[in-house]
C-alpha cells in the first residue's frame, strides 16, 4: 500500500509530457542492480531509488556518477550519502522509538517481545534501533528473539507461527512495517494468541489503521508517502535543471 500511494503520487508530478519509468526490484537487491543498469542503458535525466540494500548498492551509485546520472534517494538513505544528489525519507530512527515507547507502556515496562527486521535496508535498521532505544527505559521488558525476513504479509506469517510456538509467553512484537506486522496478526489470530499480545508497525497504512481499529494490531507510527514523493519530485527537477 505504501508503494502504491508513492506511485500515484509520482505519476501526478510528473510535468507536460516528461516520462516516468517505473521499474520494481520487489526487495531484491540484485534486480534493483539489473534495473538500475538497465535505467542507465535507456539515458535517463535523473534517477529516484529507494534502496533495497543500502550499503550494497554503491556500485550502482558510482555507475549512475559515472553515467553523469543523478540520484535522489527517496524513502531509504545509501551508507555513501557522496555518491546522491539529495535523500528525501522518513524520520524512521523516531518512528521507532514511538511505536517502542507505546508498547512499553501497554506492557506496563515488562514482558518478553520478539523483532522482525530487514535491516539490510537503512529505513528500516532505523526503525528497528529507535524501538531498541525506547525499549531500553524498561529493564523487565525483554527482546528474546530478532529475525530479519523479508517484508510481507505472507513472509511474516509463518514466522511468527513460528515465534509463538517456541515463546508462549510472549506480550508484544516488532514489525518492520505494516504488512508484516499484519502477517503476525494473522498468526496471531490462528494461534488464539491475539489477546495475549500486542503488535506495532510502521508506515500507518490503511490496512494497518484497519487492522488496529478491528484489534489486530496496536499501533503504527505513520508516514507521509505523498509529501515523500511530492519532495522528492521537486529536487528531481531542480536536479536536472542543474540546482544544488
Amino acid at each position: 500500500p505504501f508503494y502504491i500511494e508513492i506511485l500515484d503520487g509520482m505519476e501526478s508530478a510528473v510535468q507536460g509530457d516528461d516520462q516516468l519509468i517505473v521499474m520494481d526490484a520487489g526487495f531484491d537487491a540484485a534486480k534493483q542492480i539489473t534495473d538500475i543498469e538497465d535505467m542507465i542503458q535507456q539515458g535517463v535525466s535523473v534517477m529516484m531509488i529507494d534502496p533495497v540494500d543500502s550499503n550494497g548498492i554503491q556500485a550502482s551509485l558510482n555507475a549512475c556518477k559515472a553515467a553523469g546520472i543523478p540520484v535522489v534517494c527517496y524513502n531509504s538513505p545509501v551508507d555513501d550519502t557522496s555518491l546522491v544528489a539529495s535523500t528525501v525519507a522518513t524520520d524512521n530512527f523516531m518512528a521507532g522509538q514511538l511505536i517502542g515507547e507505546a508498547l512499553g507502556k501497554a506492557l506496563e515496562g515488562k514482558g518478553q517481545v520478539v523483532m522482525l527486521t530487514y535491516n539490510v535496508a537503512q529505513v528500516c535498521a532505523d526503525r528497528a534501533n529507535g524501538f531498541k532505544d525506547a525499549l531500553s527505559k524498561y529493564p523487565d521488558i525483554e527482546i528474546v528473539e530478532e529475525q530479519e525476513i523479508q517484508p510481507g504479509v505472507d513472509t511474516a506469517m509463518p514466522v511468527m507461527e513460528n515465534m509463538l510456538q517456541a515463546y508462549p509467553d510472549l506480550t508484544g512484537v516488532f514489525a518492520l512495517n505494516d504488512p508484516s506486522a499484519i502477517g503476525c496478526a494473522a498468526a496471531g489470530g490462528s494461534a488464539g494468541k491475539l489477546g495475549q499480545i500486542k503488535i506495532v508497525g510502521v508506515d500507518g497504512s490503511e490496512d494497518g489503521m484497519a487492522a488496529i481499529k478491528e484489534g489486530k494490531m496496536f499501533a503504527s507510527a505513520s508516514q507521509d508517502p505523498v509529501e515523500i514523493v511530492k519532495q522528492s519530485i521537486e529536487i528531481a527537477y531542480k536536479v536536472i535543471a542543474g540546482e544544488t
